[in-house]
């Protein structure tokens, strides 16, 4: 029995006496629910209320002998949500009543612990308000509700039992065993037991109408196809490189009995594919989460199971980077984003800072999650990001800035999964419920995202801002970054460093540029069977001068400037640092400025050819009609800092896993321009059409 107690504090749920159930809130002082051969049960589960010694003692002996009897738990729970989401009556013949009150139950605070209890309540709730017009039509096509009817407070209730009733074909749910019961949920469910057969010919009915092969062709056509789309999405996950490296994880997953395909295509029940783009993503066939869960790759914290479009962010976030640069996140969520840019940026000697904690509570929680994963450089700010001063000593060293702010999610092919996963507002389960979105939010969102991103470039040393969403409107993506640019550069006029949106720089392979032409100045992914969809844009602030003393310093830690002790560059104890402040020191302004040109030229066309970039680079180094070099202050930009990340790339994992730029053959990248733009040749010019819309 103690064991099955805790069983039943691990739901989360609760119970108590109330002196009426004349609704979904209230339930009989007295009464006694007699389930078929046990004694009778305490009646009443309710939000936030304590559990009585008899409750508990009675709840836990029906649970230890059927795990079935948390029915009426999902029930209510359920309905509560439905009600707190649903738009109000999508059919025309029911009557409203004016004079009732707004729901205020808040559905954020469902007290209940148990993933896979909590993820059938979400389930149950999305369901009934996708098919809430269908519902509707049931009840009055069927006759269960008069023409003439108010629908009271039990009308939540009845609408999520109906679509369970419907989603099992309108065969009544078997009772076994003791089993707890809600007073009002069993008067609810035997009444509409007692009208299965008008229920069930009243659907027929309509699929009759509408000549619909089955129910789910009687949604929305775009609901629909998220729906078609979202149940063949593989699961997703990313390797934790500070606990494992890639080929380690590789081995580790073939001893838990998977096998390596070479195409998403293949994908089969024990296959697993690892990312073109993402280096660290691997996927995994649609519905093996629960699989993966259960691996100690998994609760060891080495591999972790989130969507690769929310790890397409930080991968474009890390080519931009040099060694010492700190990166801010703007939007933490539940901290698996910025989780993942931590790992990715900790072999560079950075602090991510994250923005976007909500309570105390929270934070604790992400700072567990961060030591679990092995994670050290990682800082979260409780601070509100927009009144951060851009003055701030903490973020004197930042260079990049990561922003994924809250936006309508509409790329999302499976909301609840990414609920329970990233801990997201449960209102975008109203949202994908229906065809179109709802304007007002989306222009108050539109508002906060321009607000973020145009903060985000104001701070002096930043010199990349990456703004990646899950959305697929152009109000929410290309209209945002494109007005946030020009506004922040208008506002500095005749500056001498303005902002640019860029290339993206996450590698494409050459099906990836059949969608995204070279000229493209964003990464738009459009949902799929495969993917979900989501934006991504790259703005870089185009001429940031650098000291000397920093770029020698660089260099020299790349190994593009000898300084050794042993040639006499470096003096006992001296730092690298502070041997170039001592060069410097002796050379005449008219010669430092030519040695920094020098450099600069030295190191383009070094990391051109170790890059790859063949005969091209070579061919502009000799070319005898280049124009002179202008004498004009270092420039150290976004496009050369992504020519040097992939020679760093082979820290994060084996050479053979390394992917070449843009995911192309080497033939197949053109130089790396004075000019700081990397031009791209299609490999098939004539198959680089724009990709089909979704929907």
């Amino acid at each position: 029995m103690a064991l099955v107690r805790q069983r039943l504090l691990n739901h989360g749920l609760t119970m108590e006496t109330r002196h009426s159930y004349s609704s979904p809130d209230q339930f009989q002082k007295q009464g006694r629910s007699q389930t078929p051969g046990g004694p009778p049960l305490p009646t009443g589960l309710e939000l936030g209320n304590s559990i009585s010694e008899s409750a508990m003692d009675s709840l836990a002996e029906s649970l230890e002998n059927d795990s079935t009897s948390v029915a009426h738990v999902i029930y209510h729970y359920a309905g509560l949500l439905f009600g707190s989401l649903s738009p109000g009556f999508k059919s025309d013949k029911l009557l409203v009543d004016k004079n009732a009150e707004t729901n205020s139950y808040d559905p954020v605070k469902i007290p209940v612990k148990n993933d896979t209890l909590k993820k059938q309540i979400y389930d149950l709730a999305f369901s009934t308000l996708k098919y809430q017009a269908l519902l509707e039509e049931i009840l009055l096509d069927s006759g269960y509700y008069s023409y003439d009817m108010i629908p009271d407070e039990n009308h939540q209730p009845i609408m999520v039992i109906l679509c369970n009733m419907m989603q099992r074909h309108f065969v009544k749910r078997r009772q076994m065993g003791l089993e707890s019961t809600i007073p009002y949920i069993q008067e609810i469910e035997e009444d509409l037991n007692k009208h299965l057969v008008r229920l069930n010919a009243a659907l027929a009915r309509n699929r009759i109408k509408f000549q619909a092969r089955s129910i789910e062709h009687l949604l929305p056509v775009k609901v629909r196809e998220r729906e078609e789309c979202g149940v063949q999405l593989p699961t997703y996950a990313w390797i934790n490189q500070l606990r494992i490296s890639v080929p380690e994880a590789v081995d580790a997953l073939r001893e838990e009995g998977y096998s390596r395909v070479s195409s998403i295509e293949r994908l089969h029940d024990d296959g697993f594919l690892q990312d073109e783009n993402c280096s660290d993503v691997v996927a995994f066939p649609a519905g093996s989460r629960e699989r993966l869960e259960e691996t100690d790759l998994v609760k060891g914290g080495h591999l972790i199971i989130q969507d690769k479009v929310c790890c397409l962010g930080p991968h474009s976030v890390t080519p931009l980077i040099s060694e010492g640069d700190d990166v801010i996140h703007v939007g933490v969520g539940s901290g698996l984003t910025t989780a993942h840019l931590a790992t990715l940026t900790d072999s560079f000697n950075s602090t991510v800072y994250g923005f976007g904690v909500r309570d105390n509570e929270q934070l604790e929680e992400l700072q567990e999650r961060a030591s679990h994963y092995g994670i050290t450089n990682l800082k979260y700010i409780p601070e509100n990001f927009l009144e951060v001063q851009h003055t701030d000593p903490r973020l004197k060293n930042v260079k990049a800035v990561l922003v994924t702010p809250p936006d309508s999610r509409s790329g999302l092919l499976n909301p609840v999964e990414f609920i329970m996963k990233e801990g997201e507002d449960l209102s975008i389960l109203k949202e994908m419920s229906q065809e179109s979105f709802d304007t007002e939010k989306i222009n108050s969102l539109v508002v906060d995202q321009m607000d973020l991103l145009k903060h985000a470039m104001k701070f002096p040393k930043v010199q990349v801002v990456v703004y990646a969403t899950l959305s697929i409107l152009e109000e929410e993506n290309e209209s945002v970054v494109t007005k946030a640019v020009e506004y922040t550069n208008l506002r500095t006029p005749g500056t001498k460093n303005p902002y640019k949106i860029i290339a993206p720089t996450v590698p494409l392979s050459p099906k990836d540029l059949e969608c995204h032409p070279a000229t493209s100045r964003f990464l738009k992914i459009a949902p799929s069977s495969s993917t979900g969809g989501c934006f991504v844009a790259v703005v870089s602030r185009q001429d940031q001068a650098m000291s000397a003393s920093d770029i020698l310093a660089r260099a020299a830690a790349k190994g593009l400037y000898s300084l050794s002790a042993e040639g006499g560059d470096l003096l006992e104890g001296e730092t690298v640092d502070e041997a170039v402040e001592r060069k410097m020191k002796r050379k005449s302004p008219r010669n430092k400025q030519k040695s920094i040109q020098k450099l600069i030229r030295s190191s383009k066309s070094s990391h051109a050819a170790e890059a790859g970039h063949g005969h091209h680079a070579n061919r502009k180094a000799t070319s005898p009609t280049r124009k002179p070099v202008k004498k004009t202050k270092p420039v150290r930009t976004a496009s050369t800092m992504f020519a040097h990340h992939f020679e760093r790339r082979e820290h994060m994992s084996e050479p053979k896993l390394k992917l070449q730029p843009y995911g192309v053959p080497l033939t197949k990248v053109a130089l790396i321009r004075r000019t700081s733009k990397v031009d791209i040749i299609p490999p098939h010019k004539e198959t680089m059409d724009h990709p089909k819309p979704f929907i």
